[in-house]
């Protein structure tokens, strides 16, 4: 967020909530919280903070809700857009030669029983 924006910010979150603090080192601490987060996040994330909370906005309380609305933005656009798995193709080995996996079925058997042998003498 560029400091005209901050501004603008400030004076549209003072305009809703009168307890939010509007003078020039506050609106610095607000643009140094959000500086990362683009206005439209901020307002939403604000807008959340007013519906769940009856406290005055902090500035690091809107900067991470900000940041989560807008991981959870493109994790549900990415997910949207996500090209679906493909279905294998090849046939299990079970039903493509199932004399070979019984061969190997019956090696494994043989194998764990001569390895708990082992262990216990």
């Amino acid at each position: 967020m560029e400091p005209q924006e901050t501004i603008a910010f400030t004076d549209w979150l003072a305009k809703i909530d009168p307890r939010v603090m509007y003078e020039e080192g506050a609106r610095e601490v607000w643009h140094h919280a959000l500086k990362n987060t683009n206005v439209r996040a901020a307002k939403a994330a604000a807008m959340e903070h007013f519906r769940l909370y009856p406290t005055a906005p902090k500035p690091s309380e809107i900067a991470t809700r900000a940041r989560q609305l807008v991981a959870s933005y493109t994790a549900k656009q990415r997910a949207l857009t996500a090209t679906p798995a493909k279905p294998s193709d090849q046939i299990p080995l079970r039903r493509r030669d199932p004399q070979r996996w019984q061969a190997l079925l019956e090696a494994g058997k043989q194998q764990r029983e001569t390895t708990l042998k082992e262990r216990t003498t």
